[in-house]
This record gives structure tokens, C-alpha cells and sequence, in this order.
């Protein structure tokens, strides 16, 4: 068990270390040897854990979406906190929100970096779906919504909702454009939702828009 363990902390080494390095250098100027000095260990225990540098890249944005979620699921058992934005802090729990997250951002954005991009869209569905459905089905049981399709339902807002605000960015709307189109989420998912007209209004103030 010894074992096990030394290889998993030399592995977590490996990736906390090559995160700031990304971060601090950027990835394209990072370079696998810049890793193994700063953890100090040989190329062989390097490629050990890790095929190649963006495999370790893949390996960090999956940490990235286990961290989003575990903040999720912090959300999900506050009862204190109402349905509506439970669901809605929950969404935005999976942002990636930390020092140095918009240059990992960028960095998936690349065009060469389709297959990332990929992997986060993944990982942040099979992980947010299941945090997500029981407040649904919470909300059909109280009688807020009507959804046939529970999963599916959570599946496209969320996908909606990462390229609304995860990839706003890349759109380059403006203050006014940005506002709009937070009215335009929030409307259709009143519609996936079943919910009243207006009913999702008071969650615009999540976005600091009124």
C-alpha cells in the first residue's frame, strides 16, 4: 500500500507543479525538462506517470472540473439556500476560478487544443449531471418545474451555460450585447425547465445585472 501511495503524491507532485509552471510561463513555454527540475526527478520517472506534456495538461483540467464539482456539491446540500439558486450557484460553481484560470482558459481555446477543450466539456457534464439531478427532481416534487426529460434538461443547460459564460470571451460581446444574452439563457431555461415566465428573473441578480 506504501507503494500506491508514494506514487500517487509523486504524480500529484508531478501536476501541482507543471499547474504553476503553466500558469507562472505559460504552457507553450513550458517544457517537460522545466517540470523535472523543479520536482527533481529523472525524465523516465517522468514519462512513468505522464505519456507526454499535454497529457499532463489533460490530467490538470480534469482536477480542474473535480474541483468545480466538489464545490458544487458543497452548494447542493445548503438548504438554507433556495432551489433556483442553488441549481444556478451550482452551474457556476464549475467555472474554473482561481489564480492563473484565464490563462488556462486561453490555453483551451487554442485551435490546436480542440481535443482539451473536448476533454473539459466531458469531464464537466459526467461530473455536474448527477450533482445537478436531484435538485431537479427536487424541483419537479415541489411542483417549480415540469421536465420530461430531467438529465437531458440538465445536460443542455449546462452545455448552453459553458458557452455563454465559460467562452463568453471568445464572442466578444459587449457590456450591453452580454446583458442580453444572460436575459436570453435565462428565459430559455424557463422554457427547458417548465418553470413560470419571470420566475428565473431574481437570479439575474447572481450576474450583477440589476
Amino acid at each position: 500500500m506504501k507503494t500506491v501511495k508514494d506514487a500517487e503524491l509523486r504524480r500529484q507532485e508531478i501536476l501541482m507543479t507543471a499547474r504553476e509552471l503553466f500558469i507562472k510561463k505559460g504552457y507553450d513555454k513550458t517544457s517537460v525538462n522545466d517540470i523535472l527540475k523543479v520536482v527533481d526527478i529523472a525524465k523516465g520517472t517522468f514519462y512513468y506517470y505522464f505519456s507526454s506534456k499535454e497529457e499532463v495538461l489533460e490530467a490538470i483540467i480534469i482536477e480542474i472540473v473535480e474541483e468545480g464539482a466538489t464545490k458544487a456539491r458543497r452548494i447542493l446540500n445548503e438548504q438554507s439556500i433556495p432551489l433556483l439558486n442553488r441549481i444556478m450557484m451550482a452551474m457556476m460553481a464549475q467555472k474554473p476560478d482561481f489564480e492563473g484560470s484565464e490563462e488556462i482558459k486561453e490555453e483551451l481555446h487554442k485551435v490546436e487544443n480542440v481535443k482539451l477543450h473536448r476533454i473539459y466539456l466531458r469531464e464537466m457534464i459526467k461530473k455536474m449531471t448527477p450533482i445537478l439531478e436531484p435538485l431537479m427532481l427536487e424541483g419537479i416534487d415541489q411542483g417549480i418545474f415540469s421536465i420530461d426529460y430531467p438529465t437531458e434538461c440538465i445536460e443542455s443547460i449546462l452545455l448552453l451555460g459553458h458557452m455563454m459564460f465559460d467562452d463568453s470571451d471568445v464572442f466578444e460581446w459587449t457590456s450591453d450585447e452580454f446583458q442580453k444574452k444572460i436575459q436570453a439563457f435565462l428565459s430559455n431555461m424557463e422554457r427547458l425547465l417548465g418553470t413560470k415566465k419571470g420566475e428565473l428573473e431574481i437570479l439575474m441578480q447572481m450576474f450583477g445585472q440589476l
